[in-house]
């Protein structure tokens, strides 16, 4: 059964992400993924719950993910402190305390967040989980599965013949 949660975005326990580091260490890449993410609470890694809620702070020049859509989850974003510029199919949008933004699984919700201030961005981030997703991005022209513990990306144009490789 799960419990009632409460933490606070000033004394929860975060931890260092950097994407690049991750995802692509030799490479030196003008737009910096790097963030601290504190978990309120993560299905993903309790395995209970339908919310992954978590707390991000995004140091000036940051940003949190490459502009990508979800095509599964919905995600929100609530902004506790600071300013940033929200990528959206639509243009550019500043953000700032107290917007509040839904990100719907389709080519509306196409979103990525940057933090172009002189101070920390702060926001609250609340996903509906699925085991299975995949995800688009547009700039890139790539696809990320998610499914279970396959994470793997693509270029759109590398698609194959559904039947090739069968008997």
């Amino acid at each position: 059964m799960q419990e009632l949660i409460i933490k606070n975005a000033k004394t929860a326990q975060y931890r260092d992400v950097d994407l690049n580091t991750i995802f692509d260490p030799e490479s030196k890449r003008e737009q910096s993924f790097a963030f601290q993410i504190g978990d309120v609470v993560s299905p993903y890694s309790s395995g209970v719950g339908k919310l992954a809620v978590s707390f991000y702070t995004l140091m000036p020049g940051k940003s949190n993910y490459p502009y990508h859509q979800h095509t599964g989850i919905e995600e929100v974003f609530y902004i506790i402190s600071g300013a940033g510029t929200l990528k959206t199919p639509k243009g550019d949008i500043i953000v700032s305390e107290g917007d509040v933004i839904v990100m719907p699984p389709n080519e509306n919700g196409a979103h990525k967040l940057t933090n172009h201030s002189d101070k920390p961005l702060v926001y609250l981030d609340i996903d509906t989980v699925d085991t299975h997703e995949v995800v688009l991005y547009p700039d890139a022209n790539k696809i990320r599965v998610m499914a279970g513990k396959l994470h793997k990306s693509f270029k759109i144009e590398s698609e194959v013949n559904y039947l090739e490789g069968e008997c």
